[in-house]
């Protein structure tokens, strides 16, 4: 019996041209079309077929499969891409920062968590990353405000991302109401708490040139318009280089401070203080200069610290 015998239904063909693909053979249609006894377009659609199969696979390990056209070798390969999914030493390590973070209410934490395994992992082995996080997910300790942030948060990224004026009802901390119409230029998370950073107007009233900063769980209400904004790109906001120069989210002007450290170890302070340049004394002191927008919170960070201001 032949080859096509075995495989005459259209079934068939495709389950053998499969098989071919995953054993690393190369196909070319013509030579299958001969082969199966068939149109060269018959082969084009098994091949299609397959394709379109793969799009919608994914490996345990995460890899996506590919058919793809060999110039040099005139046939079809399949190829495997990049991984798509965490490892899962990956996602054991951003359930532990996602824990750490604290920024989200329990629901939310825990179906965020169980999507993030279901999603990267195959069954036989969630069941070990569901042992490993269970006992920290049930003892989770939510931020006061048990606020849905989740939604929120996208809805004012996507206002960032296409540059949409945003009309706000804030609770200070003290309980005064305000309204604002901001420029929302960047979306943090810093100690537990979401923050919008903006612009109110033009600029900033208080502190001309530097955005403001919006505990989002204290944004009462919201409303993106379709109204846009523009800043130009030399004024463009760098969140990375903000985070740097706050990291106490507090809002202020740029300035540098010079401390003295006398504590047992300085990485501690150039970790939490990334601008941070430390000198060291005679004495076994460090002379630390930092530059950070505003002085509150730093100045409350020190006083917890074996640092004297200079």
């Amino acid at each position: 019996m032949n080859h096509y015998e075995e495989s005459s239904s259209k079934h068939g063909r495709v389950l053998d041209l499969y098989n071919r693909l995953l054993s690393g053979e190369i196909l070319n249609k013509n030579n299958l079309a001969l082969e199966y006894g068939v149109n060269p377009r018959s082969i084009q659609r098994d091949i299609d077929d397959i394709r379109e199969f793969f799009s919608n696979q994914m490996t345990s390990g995460g890899e996506l499969t590919e058919i793809r056209y060999d110039r040099s070798a005139k046939g079809y390969r399949l190829v495997n891409l990049k991984t798509t999914t965490l490892t899962n030493a990956e996602l054991f390590a951003v359930t532990k920062i996602l824990f750490e973070s604290r920024s989200l209410n329990k629901e939310e934490m825990k179906n965020l968590v169980n999507k993030l395994v279901d999603a990267c992992l195959p069954p036989n082995e969630r069941k070990k990353m569901r042992v490993l996080t269970g006992n920290e997910l049930f003892h989770y300790v939510e931020p006061r405000h048990q606020m849905p942030l989740i939604e929120p948060v996208w809805e004012l990224g996507s206002a960032v991302y296409h540059h949409r004026l945003v009309h706000l009802e804030y609770q200070k901390a003290n309980g005064e109401i305000t309204h604002a119409v901001v420029k929302p230029i960047g979306i943090m998370c810093s100690e537990y708490y979401f923050y919008l950073i903006a612009y109110i107007g033009d600029r900033d009233k208080k502190y001309p040139g530097y955005p403001t900063i919006y505990r989002i769980d204290r944004i009462r209400e919201f409303k993106v318009t379709e109204e846009d904004f523009e800043i130009p790109y030399k004024d463009r906001f760098e969140e990375g280089e903000f985070r740097k120069r706050i990291p106490f989210m507090y809002s202020g002007k740029l300035h540098k401070t010079t401390f003295t450290y006398t504590g047992p170890d300085i990485n501690a302070v150039l970790d939490r203080l990334p601008t941070a340049v430390a000198k060291k004394q005679a004495d076994g002191s460090y002379l630390v200069t930092v530059e950070v927008y505003g002085e509150k919170g730093l100045k409350m960070w020190l006083r917890g610290q074996d640092a004297v201001l200079d």
